[in-house]
């Protein structure tokens, strides 16, 4: 085989391989995606489960059962409650069952590896005010979550902020 036979032959296999690789490497891109949108599905299921139980067993016990031990829930107009402790005694004197709490994810992400997450939402609570008349405050609300070494998630962070209240919202 000639010189020039030779290298058209290595110049073959070269571009041959080059082809497998990238094909490799777009097959295992297009699996990770997939993983990654499992994973994104289960922290958005996870979220409506932690909304779920919360109107079955009440805000206060949901928060603690949907809690990481390093827990941090950030109110406004308060300090931030550290540790699932703290979140624990904080809700024994403010269950919320008589006014709920709604919420729903409107947006989930996911860390490549699966192991932590973030939901961001929409929130509702209703109230009534001395007079009988309904108060309803809305809101954004961002939780951070942390697989667990179980499978399931729980939260690490969670904290909201109030809409400003507009003609809309007050009816």
């Amino acid at each position: 085989m000639s010189r020039i036979g030779k290298f058209l032959l290595v110049f073959i296999l070269i571009i041959i391989a080059a082809i497998l690789i990238i094909i490799n490497i777009s097959e295992s891109n297009h699996k990770k995606e997939i993983l990654i949108e499992k994973y994104k599905q289960s922290l958005i299921k996870t979220d409506k489960d932690f909304y779920l139980a919360s109107t079955q067993i009440g805000t206060g016990q949901a928060f603690i059962d949907f809690a990481d031990d390093s827990v941090i829930l950030m109110r406004q107009q308060q300090f931030p409650i550290l540790g699932k402790n703290e979140l624990a005694k904080h809700y024994l004197n403010h269950e919320s069952e008589k006014t709920p709490l709604k919420w729903t994810p409107v947006k989930a992400k996911v860390s490549p590896d699966g192991q932590l997450g973030y939901t961001f939402g929409n929130w509702e609570y209703k109230d009534t005010s001395n007079t009988g008349q309904e108060i309803s405050t809305f809101g954004n609300y961002v939780t951070i979550w942390k697989k667990q070494k179980d499978g399931n998630w729980k939260y690490v962070l969670d904290g909201g902020n109030s809409i400003p209240s507009t003609e809309k919202n007050k009816q």
